[in-house]
């Protein structure tokens, strides 16, 4: 798959067309998982599940985005055995599912949930698995076409056409410091222009989705390492708060990997020397140099 063209181009729907999804996507897709799929944790035992759109009735009130559950033609859940990391690995891992439904023509969005107890009774599964991400995909409708409106000043309006680079969902320099928390001198130099590897990972990193378009983590790039920090959000809980970890991880990996090979993240670790805020955390880091 051509991560960073998918990645640009990656999209959450939230309305699905009333058509079925064939059985040989959700064969493919399965293949993937079993085959391909990239993972943070590869250790840890994982399983796929799917579910067809009568699971909306069952689902409603155990999941949904921000308390709203998405009607689709079919629902994917990850399961894993219970681990520390556990999240992370279901947000890595089904962020790469995203794209690669992206690269099959499928359009997808993450669900939430608060309570995995109540998912697992919802669905009716028996398994020591723990339910660890969810996901509603199938074909989109077709929504008008976005407009962005440029706005200089009061007096000075545009609205122009995006060309190549999409913009971020939070800037590169917002997220990336160099050295300590909030430090953007030199970052400039670390990451160079949108020729180098790590401006287009990081630019990737950029445009990952998180709940409510939050985007409660950030980078320092230490030494060799690069390392991402957890930030304290009150509107995310625990279990979004580690997918979202996942997925930006995914986002930045599978664009550096194809430059470097398979990056090995180590999770967790000390905060010595980054000067992070009260709150603040190591979530995990990857030594590059």
């Amino acid at each position: 798959m051509d991560y960073s063209a998918l990645i640009q181009f990656r999209k959450s729907v939230r309305a699905f067309q009333d058509k079925a999804v064939p059985d040989a996507v959700k064969q493919e897709l399965a293949a993937y998982f079993r085959e391909g799929c990239k993972r943070l944790l590869p250790e840890l035992k994982t399983e796929l599940r799917f579910f067809e759109k009568d699971t909306q009735s069952v689902l409603e009130g155990a999941a949904g985005y921000q308390e709203f559950l998405i009607g689709a033609p079919c629902y994917l859940v990850i399961l894993s055995e219970a681990a520390e990391h556990a999240g992370e690995n279901a947000g890595y891992m089904g962020e790469d599912l995203v794209l690669k439904l992206s690269d099959m023509g499928m359009d997808s969005c993450w669900l939430t949930f608060t309570d995995e107890a109540k998912v697992r009774e919802a669905l009716g599964l028996d398994t020591p698995l723990q339910v660890a991400g969810i996901l509603a995909f199938g074909y989109g409708k077709k929504m008008p076409k976005k407009i962005r409106l440029n706005i200089l000043s009061m007096s000075n309006v545009n609205a122009a056409a995006v060309r190549q680079y999409y913009a971020p969902k939070v800037s590169l320099y917002d997220m990336v410091f160099a050295d300590r928390w909030g430090c953007g001198d030199g970052v400039d130099s670390l990451i160079g222009d949108m020729d180098s590897m790590l401006w287009r990972a990081f630019y990737a990193a950029s445009l990952a989705p998180s709940y409510m378009n939050r985007q409660p983590y950030g980078f320092i790039l230490h030494g060799s390492d690069v390392v991402l920090v957890r930030k304290p959000d009150a509107y995310t809980d625990d279990i979004d708060a580690r997918l979202n970890l996942g997925i930006v991880l995914l986002h930045f990996s599978a664009v550096a990997s194809q430059l470097l090979g398979k990056l090995k993240w180590e999770m967790g670790g000390s905060d010595e020397g980054l000067e992070l805020p009260a709150g603040y955390s190591v979530s995990a880091r990857c030594r590059i140099g």
